[in-house]
């Protein structure tokens, strides 16, 4: 967990045009603050003073107190191990300006002035100074003033202060992110309308997602007077696209901290960035301070189980996804000239998604949905509810309907291949592969193409038949993981109109994930239940998801799984499974390499064009890492 860097956004009720009051609201946050950890604390813009002061920052002795505020403010920092920024009214030739301060340990590191200078310019006749010890590069400068492009280091991430109004975010974070910036920090004072904390919200997180950096806005206001405006206070933490945390509009001083993940950045970063070879090489700014992180005690960051799906809207989501997969079908039916479609039915979950895909492109593209044929091929653990529920789902939804037992015809395959009859690999494989057979020999007799039906979590963890269930002619599952495709199926269940489908899917939804290739128990129940072997695919798909996504090394992928899954499963599993699932990830890569054609509908997927590693890579360098885990 060294890549994760801890950021406090404060806001402090102030006084207009009284520094010592608002410098004691400061010092009691830092207080509050201390057990914290934080390495990054942030106040507003002119935190030190409000810009309400007017036609005061012309008066030197406002000035003054200011500059003895940050005095007093580097002293109380003196004990705290992180950077605080705070904004002030400062001199800077002669002319009043807004600045944030930013300090380390105590030490003035230097001001970085306001990109739109909220304060008056004022130019009295006699300024104070501020004090000049700890200037970053050690020179007998006048004021300590840093050029507003000036790029800071806390461990390994690297920022940029941008002082100015929420509504320049989108170019601050965009020149943060040519910096090589992975944190845009903007204190701002912005007077308050309505509708402004959700738009600079939705704007922060666009910009973090589309610049790649992530960002912290701390707007301040608390206290402040009410006319001509009337502000309101807030601090919003934002990465990749998602509030880490956020906090405002209330009365008193408050503080919001939440972590930043330098994996999950840098990612962002790459996704940001140009396609390879159409630009520049990335040249980022050298930083004019650098500074330790700290070491953290637990996560202030919520860790979503299920990742694949977002936390706003996620039905307008899963009805995209399905309508991405309806149309990357219609797409290769049109572009060959194919208008049926067959497919193996099982009454499973994977199968029902594939065929529901098949019904609606056949309704897009006007075809009668009897022009797809769906098999169903009975073998040795086929039980009685998805049997039964492979050939109502396909009537209901007005398919064409085979039903073609496979169990003579594997066994005396394996009598001619000398087989004992023992229920190995060879006994499972058997079946999946004459159940592809059927198809693609179908599809030749009918001029039609074979939908395949597996999914993300089967082809990650190599659960499925090489040259079997593996193969089709289009897949339009393979970039949904399993999870993703229960809550899809179930969505689709709330909106299915015609009579009795809606009830079958239920069923389906309600039935025991298992490929039923063993035979099944005396009672008839299913014997070979796939998460009673792996574990829960969620559980799998949350380490799917980190692994490619963010590249993140497996002992932090522990670390995440342990707070997403608290309460519901034991670390020692968690790590188990984990350790299972890193082996059968390289063990399944072969059968990746020879995947049919599919569409990349999803942002984290195992497409060719998205994913290589070698086919007999040694996972031993990844378990041993995940074997140093405390």
């Amino acid at each position: 967990m060294k890549n994760i860097i801890r950021v406090t956004g404060a806001v402090n009720k102030v006084n207009p045009a009284n520094p010592p009051d608002c410098l004691e609201e400061i010092k009691g946050l830092l207080a509050e603050l201390s057990g914290r950890q934080s390495d990054i604390v942030v106040f507003p813009a002119l935190s030190l003073c409000s810009p309400s002061c007017g036609n005061l920052f012309s008066n030197a002795a406002l000035l003054e107190q200011c500059a003895g505020a940050l005095e007093e403010l580097q002293r109380t920092a003196a004990a705290l191990p992180a950077y605080l920024l705070a904004g002030l009214a400062v001199e800077q030739s002669g002319r009043a300006v807004s600045a944030v301060a930013v300090l380390h340990g105590g030490r003035l590191v230097g001001l970085v002035p306001a990109l739109d200078a909220p304060a008056p310019l004022a130019q009295p006749s006699s300024l104070p100074h501020l004090p000049q010890e700890g200037l970053a590069d050690g020179d007998p400068a006048e004021m300590p003033f840093l050029p507003p492009d000036a790029v800071f280091r806390c461990g390994e991430l690297r920022f940029m202060v941008a002082a100015c109004d929420p509504a320049r975010l989108f170019a601050a974070a965009a020149r943060a992110a040519d910096s090589g910036c992975d944190l845009l920090i903007l204190p701002a004072y912005a007077p308050a309308y309505a509708g402004l904390i959700d738009q600079v919200r939705r704007d922060a997180r666009a910009a973090s997602r589309t610049a790649g950096c992530a960002v912290l806005v701390v707007n301040g206001g608390i206290g402040d007077t009410s006319s001509p405006h009337v502000y309101c206070g807030f601090a919003g933490l934002y990465e990749c696209g998602e509030e880490i945390a956020f906090r405002g509009a209330g009365y008193e001083s408050f503080a919001c901290t939440g972590d930043l993940d330098l994996d999950i950045l840098r990612a962002g970063l790459r996704e940001a960035a140009e396609p390879p070879g159409t630009g520049m090489p990335h040249r980022p700014g050298r930083a004019v301070f650098a500074a330790q992180a700290g070491a953290h005690t637990g996560l202030l960051r919520e860790v979503n189980a299920c990742p694949w799906i977002p936390r706003e809207r996620p039905e307008d989501y899963l009805c995209e996804l399905f309508d991405l997969q309806v149309r990357s079908l219609v797409c290769r039916m049109e572009n060959v000239g194919i208008t049926k479609l067959l497919l193996g039915v099982s009454g499973g979950l994977d199968s029902t998604a594939a065929l529901l895909v098949s019904a609606a492109a056949m309704d897009v593209l006007g075809l009668p949905r009897e022009n797809i044929l769906a098999v169903t091929m009975p073998g040795f653990g086929t039980s009685d509810r998805t049997y039964y529920n492979a050939l109502r789902l396909p009537e209901a939804l007005g398919a064409s309907c085979r039903d073609i037992p496979i169990r003579q015809a594997v066994q005396l395959h394996l009598e001619e291949i000398g087989h004992t009859g023992k229920l190995d690999i060879t006994y499972e494989n058997a079946q999946a592969r004459e159940r592809t057979q059927i198809l693609l020999d179908l599809s030749n007799a009918l001029s039609g193409l074979v939908v395949g039906t597996g999914d993300l979590s089967e082809a990650a963890l190599g659960f499925c038949t090489f040259a079997g269930d593996q193969i089709s002619n289009y897949n339009v599952n393979i970039c949904i993981p399993k999870s993703v495709l229960r809550r899809l199926v179930d969505t689709l269940a709330d909106r299915e109109r015609i009579e009795g489908v809606a009830d079958i899917l239920r069923d389906i939804l309600d039935t025991p994930i298992s490929p039923e290739l063993l035979p099944l128990s005396d009672s008839g129940d299913i014997r070979q239940r796939t998460e009673d072997i792996l574990g829960p695919y969620a559980l799998h798909d949350f380490f799917l998801y980190y692994f490619l996504r963010y590249r993140m090394r497996p002992s932090k992928i522990f670390r995440y799984a342990c707070t997403a899954f608290e309460g519901e499963l034991e670390p020692d599993f968690i790590r188990q499974k984990l350790a299972l699932f890193l082996k059968k990830f390289c063990a399944g890569q072969f059968k990746r390499a020879a995947a049919p054609d599919c569409a990349g509908i999803t942002r984290v997927n195992l497409c060719a064009h998205n994913h290589y590693i070698p086919s007999d890579l040694d996972p031993s360098a990844l378990l041993a890492e995940l074997d140093r885990i405390v």
